[in-house]
């Protein structure tokens, strides 16, 4: 099942056993020629000897040939034949073997969902290349078939394990597009886990990359001692950028994400890390991607956004304070740092080309794309006194105000949020996203909790819309989860707004 020459040596049955019993099948052949030839031969001597000798030795010696010829032929295309049947049974045991082997393999990678997703050019592959660790050798199909079943023997001698049962993902793996389209080595260090794949967007200036910050310190340092989850940077250049998302949080400060300026460049980058727990198999690989807001508008992507095709769910960053009418009403109550960082870009706009690009990215027809579950979160609702408006003292007293049709935290949150945004002129936005995703839900929340640069991060709902998202995607991480922010109680609507959340 090999599509291309790979660097090891060719399983027996595969390649010397065909030689083999061809040899055996000439040789076999062969040496009955030679007796007839041998014949032919003393038939030829017979010259010197009497008439008398001269018949009775041709005689006896036609009769000779005849018999090899005849029954040494048969005997010989009899053995030959039962050589083959053998031969052919053990290859065929081999065939089966190999084959039921390969089919588990594949079984097993594509039940746990299970692929090696790059975080560079965002292609993924169900097997990645393969390096061989002690010459360097790259293997491209390193599954069960003509170079071996269990494990296939490396040109340099390394015996290298075939199937995810036997050590396959303990071995150095790469980006078989990078190489093949950039030619760059790209390292993987998905030890064949199951990716969790989540794009947040939106357009400049809503605050993706404070979500970001605000979501990994909080699940890192919060949910997954909580839950027994341990965590683990993905490679070097994670570890740099939790760094910088830990130096942010605890001065209050965000960067803007950077428009690539070398085409080599990739538009879209990853925070990444593995989250491993008992009952996590394998382990899982959580990827948070976060792109320029105006490389995302304008559609200058140095790469292709292939993890659209793969996303566990989309993450869309609105700021409230872009709408026109929300803007107006609220102006007089931003700071100055407010008003400088609120985004320009459309909403309406925005939203048909986020659209537009998962058609044109994932081929996927309307009704395939509709599958992807979407979290709209309203940001910065610590300004203005938007928390009132739909955050947590806005639920706290709609639940309070009528328990027996507000039951549920969120979804009252959702209905505040959707109603918020249709008074305010968003009612076309409101009706793309109903139209293009069955599982959509609205969340409100304050990445920093405050103004930006005034003191250590304090976000409020930032892991609700996270935590619907893995839910969706993946029920075991779900129930380790177990319902660490849905079972938010309503704040009492009377509670004093806390400093978090005014200025």
């Amino acid at each position: 099942m090999a599509k291309v020459p790979q660097p090891a040596k060719k399983s027996y049955f595969f390649s010397k056993g065909y030689q083999d019993l061809g040899n055996t099948i000439k040789g076999a052949w062969s040496r009955n020629f030679a007796s007839i030839r041998k014949y032919i031969a003393t038939l030829r001597g017979l010259g010197s000897r009497n008439l008398a000798g001269k018949i009775f030795f041709g005689i006896l010696n036609v009769l000779a040939m005849l018999a090899v010829l005849v029954c040494g032929s048969a005997l010989t295309a009899a053995m030959t034949l039962a050589n083959i049947m053998v031969l052919l049974a053990f290859m065929a045991c081999i065939y089966v073997g190999f084959t039921v082997i390969w089919v588990i393999d594949r079984i097993y990678l594509v039940t746990r969902k299970i692929f090696a997703a790059c975080d560079r050019c965002k292609h993924s592959s169900l097997i990645p290349t393969y390096l061989c660790p002690n010459c360097g050798e790259k293997h491209s199909n390193l599954t069960p078939g003509v170079y071996g079943i269990l494990r296939r023997t490396c040109n340099c001698g390394q015996k290298l394990p075939t199937v995810f049962f036997n050590g396959r993902k303990d071995l150095p793996g790469i980006c078989p597009h990078c190489l093949e389209e950039d030619g760059i080595v790209h390292y993987l260090n998905n030890a064949e886990t199951r990716p969790l794949c989540i794009p947040i967007v939106g357009a400049r200036s809503v605050g993706k990359t404070a979500f970001i910050t605000a979501f990994t310190k909080e699940f890192i340092d919060t949910v997954a001692p909580a839950k027994g989850i341990e965590i683990q940077l993905y490679n070097d250049e994670k570890e740099q950028i939790y760094r910088q998302i830990t130096s942010d949080f605890t001065a209050g400060s965000t960067r803007m994400t950077e428009r690539p300026q070398d085409n080599r460049s990739v538009s879209s980058v990853s925070f990444s890390f593995f989250a491993k727990h008992p009952s996590f198999k394998p382990d899982r690989l959580v990827h948070v991607y976060d792109i320029a807001g105006e490389v995302f508008t304008d559609n200058t992507e140095t790469e292709v956004q292939k993890q659209y095709e793969y996303c566990a769910g989309i993450v869309f960053v609105v700021d409230p304070f872009s709408i026109p009418s929300v803007r107006m009403e609220y102006e007089e109550l931003l700071t100055k740092e407010d008003i400088a960082g609120i985004g320009g870009a459309d909403l309406d706009g925005v939203i048909d080309a986020f659209m537009e690009k998962l058609r044109q990215v994932t081929g996927l027809s309307d009704e395939k794309m509709s599958k992807v579950p979407l979290a709209v979160v309203i940001n910065k609702i610590d300004s203005a006194g938007l928390e009132g408006d739909i955050g947590e003292r806005a639920v706290g007293k709609c639940m309070t105000a009528e328990p027996d049709k507000y039951v549920d935290f969120y979804d009252t949150q959702d209905y505040l949020c959707r109603k918020f945004l249709r008074e305010n002129g968003m009612a076309g936005f409101l009706n793309r996203i109903d139209l293009r995703f069955k599982r959509n839900r609205f969340f409100a929340c304050s990445a920093i909790g405050h103004t930006r640069d005034a003191g250590q991060y304090r976000p409020m709902g930032v892991l609700p819309p996270m935590e619907w998202l893995f839910k969706q995607a993946d029920s075991a991480m779900g129930k380790v989860w177990n319902d660490h922010t849905f079972t938010k109680k309503p704040v009492d609507p009377n509670e004093t707004k806390t400093a978090a959340s005014t200025h």
